[in-house]
């Protein structure tokens, strides 16, 4: 059976079939997602033990188990974090760190042309076949976080080791905080609600693509595909 590559909408519009987003970059996505999730549960359990149990730690092993978790789905998640930087350089051209860059003028003019609209939607947004432009400086940060919470994460767990390669790490990161520790912890746990904040918006905007355009942003990371109107390929 032939799959459908355009269909024309009531109004006379075509709708065209665009390979955007490669398998490697779908699974490095919810490979984030769910070690953000995880991430940020253990980590509020660990920063916050809502329980005690008077049976034998070595026997229940409750806590370890929040901490085995936690520290397993941070070593995932920075193997994804390395992966994504390799293939922002070899990926296509919508995943290329050439494209989410903000290095032009017309692309922070429209950055801000998106905030307005958000703020204050007068005018027809333009539907981008990949990421726009304020979509690409938004991801751009959130890395940058993800790279903070690993870099302050796997600081604290040096701290706790005594191998020289581990004592090395958290000297170097520590150095990186003013050899606070205290700090550090603080720090990453304040990442938590900066990723809370973060997904509150971002189910928002997945939300909000629905009413403008053809293909939701779940269908597209899933299956690499999105209906854009012809018309209305802003980057082409």
């Amino acid at each position: 059976m032939k799959a459908v590559t355009e269909k024309t909408l009531a109004s006379g519009e075509t709708l065209i079939l665009k390979k955007v987003w490669e398998l490697p970059v779908r699974i490095i996505h919810w490979t984030i997602v769910v070690c953000v999730v995880v991430l940020a549960i253990t980590g509020y359990f660990i920063g916050n033990p809502p329980f005690s149990n008077t049976q034998d730690a070595a026997t229940i092993f409750t806590f370890g188990t929040i901490r085995f978790l936690h520290f397993l789905f941070a070593y995932i998640l920075l193997a994804a974090f390395i992966f994504r930087i390799y293939w922002g350089f070899v990926g296509n051209k919508y995943a290329r760190w050439s494209t989410m860059l903000p290095l032009s003028g017309k692309k922070w003019r429209d950055i801000w042309r998106e905030i307005k609209y958000l703020f204050w939607p007068r005018t027809k947004l333009p539907v981008y076949t990949g990421h726009s432009p304020l979509a690409n400086l938004t991801y751009l940060l959130l890395y940058l976080v993800v790279l903070f919470g690993i870099v302050s994460g796997f600081t604290m767990y040096a701290a706790a080791q005594y191998t020289p390669f581990w004592r090395r790490i958290a000297a170097w990161g520590l150095a990186l905080f003013g050899n606070n520790l205290n700090q550090v912890h603080f720090l990453h746990h304040f990442l938590l609600w900066i990723f809370a904040v973060f997904v509150i918006l971002h189910l928002y905007m997945v939300v909000y693509t629905v009413v403008v355009s053809y293909t939701t942003e779940v269908d597209t990371m899933i299956s690499g595909y999105k209906f854009v109107l012809k018309s209305e390929l802003a980057e082409e």
